[in-house]
């Protein structure tokens, strides 16, 4: 299979669920992605753009846990 050394992972900031149980499982916020992904638009047909927080955990910190 394929072997990484780092392990991204990207949530919704409004998704508070989601982000803590990463900050429980050891993962670290890695940065806040400014208006970068939409997946609706509004009635005029513009994009909605959303945030996104971007987590990380290298392998060996997994192993560590």
């Amino acid at each position: 299979g394929v072997q990484t050394c780092a392990l991204p992972i990207l949530c919704d900031p409004e998704n508070t669920a989601s982000w803590r149980l990463m900050e429980r499982l050891g993962m670290r916020r890695e940065g806040e992605l400014k208006q970068n992904v939409y997946f609706f638009c509004d009635e005029a047909g513009n994009p909605i753009w959303k945030d996104t927080y971007e987590y990380g955990l290298l392998r060996e910190e997994w192993k560590q846990r």
